[in-house]
């Protein structure tokens, strides 16, 4: 088991025309878990590494409720098809892998208000 670690994204305050960007330092590791802590209006929020080859690693439609986010991807055989399943039907997920920044955006957000993102993260 590696070292785990808190990343905080704030704050990510909304410009006039209602977007935010934020990045973390670089990351190496497996994203274990996701908080976002919204403002009182709704607002899009969407995760993605920015390592070369993005990764949508969260996408959250006009949501405005605090929550907490073990997101997961499915995981590919050699031959890059998600088809490694547990049992033939149900496919099997794992933690994001990243190695880079992550990207936080923010839209159709509300002017001024802020939305707080932390990420932990068990690092190599």
């Amino acid at each position: 088991m590696g070292k785990f670690n808190l990343y905080r994204l704030r704050p990510a305050v909304i410009a006039a025309d209602g977007s935010a960007t934020v990045y973390t330092p670089p990351i190496m590791g497996k994203i274990v878990a996701i908080k976002v802590d919204y403002p009182a209006n709704t607002c899009e929020v969407d995760l993605d590494s920015d390592e070369g080859v993005s990764q949508k690693i969260i996408n959250l439609a006009a949501a405005n409720t605090d929550a907490v986010y073990y997101p997961r991807t499915p995981v590919c055989n050699n031959a890059g098809n998600e088809s490694v399943t547990y049992d033939g039907t149900n496919k099997v997920h794992d933690e994001f892998i990243v190695y880079g920044r992550v990207l936080l955006t923010i839209a159709s957000g509300t002017a001024g208000e802020a939305v707080k993102v932390d990420i932990i993260v068990e690092e190599f």
